[in-house]
């Protein structure tokens, strides 16, 4: 049944993830969590505070949010002909793997700033063959640093910015230099905005107050810790198929893939730098896993398998929820 839903893009697999956003984030979250007001996300606790004195137009927003992610992370990995043909799953398994974790449906940092970062993936992969890449690298910069800006501790993450340029093979000495331009030019304007307006709480120290925080600790349920396993099991799974028709693949696709896999080893990186709750910390690794356990479904023949392994997702993303309240 899932296969059959998600495998093409049509009017009843798109309705099905925005009713899965509405019951997700608007009718279980929020109910026993909070927004947590983290002191290293200064920006984002200055823009957000005036939204939560609303907690239903937060729900209504965030929902929008992650909506919003679901399509554009779909369309990004077959707009870009990552998938010969289009299809729905990106944005289902995009909405279960940033769903995953109860303790992280509300608006937060990571989860805002991921939108910056698919937008600069987009613009990234559409440097590919471009012989006037200027105004893309330019952009994918600019939207990188506004994540940052969102939330300082994924400054881990801006190597991607280079290495995707020279995936692409946008290696020009003017590229460099206008994308560390772009990357200036958000905090260039915030220092501004700040000497004018003297804010303390954005105070440019406090961006890279996360560096001397100690970490926060984390309680691990024995269904949290099943539904890890599952994961990297399914993940292993996936990587493995596409480690094996990675060299079959048309170019873009292959430098596409290898790009993506990139956020990978950085995000191990992200985990122990950030102070944030590990369920916070998870939701950046869902933009890769998502290629992955897609292009899984997408090319595997076993329908019944692929079904079974939907539905044991599904599953344990309704255990977390139920279990959490």
């Amino acid at each position: 049944m899932i296969v059959n839903l998600f495998r093409h893009t049509q009017a009843i697999s798109i309705l099905g993830v925005l009713a899965l956003c509405i019951l997700l984030w608007v009718g279980v979250s929020f109910q026993d969590t909070a927004l947590i007001v983290d002191s290293s996300n200064p920006l984002f606790n200055y823009i957000i505070n005036p939204i939560t004195k609303y907690g239903f137009l937060e729900r209504i927003l965030v929902s929008g949010l992650v909506f919003w992610q679901c399509i554009y992370i779909n369309k990004i990995l077959v707009g870009q002909k990552i998938f010969s043909t289009n299809t729905f799953y990106p944005a289902f398994f995009y909405f279960i793997l940033i769903s995953f974790w109860p303790q992280s449906l509300h608006l937060s940092a990571e989860l805002f700033a991921i939108t910056f970062f698919l937008l600069a993936i987009n613009k990234t992969l559409q440097t590919y063959l471009s012989n006037n890449a200027y105004s893309k690298v330019f952009e994918l910069s600019f939207y990188s640093s506004l994540a940052v800006l969102i939330h300082p501790p994924f400054f881990v993450f801006l190597p991607i910015i280079w290495i995707g340029m020279s995936i692409f093979s946008q290696g020009e000495w003017r590229h460099w230099l206008l994308s560390i331009l772009a990357l200036i030019s958000p905090w260039f304007i915030l220092i501004n905005f700040n000497q004018y307006f003297k804010l303390e709480k954005l105070e440019l120290a406090n961006f890279y107050s996360f560096l001397v925080k100690e970490q926060v600790l984390n309680s691990w349920s024995t269904l949290n810790i099943v539904a890890v396993v599952i994961l990297i099991i399914v993940l292993l799974i996936s990587m493995s198929e596409l480690l094996k028709s990675l060299s079959r693949k048309k170019s873009k696709a292959r430098k596409s893939y290898i790009y993506l896999m990139w956020f990978l080893p950085f995000s191990f990186l992200y985990v122990f730098i950030s102070p944030a709750l590990i369920w916070h910390k998870l939701l950046i690794v869902a933009v890769p896993f998502t290629a992955l356990i897609s292009n899984y479904f997408y090319y595997y023949k076993k329908t019944n398998w692929l079904n079974f392994i939907g539905f044991i997702m599904l599953l344990f993303l309704c255990l977390n929820q139920c279990t959490n309240y």
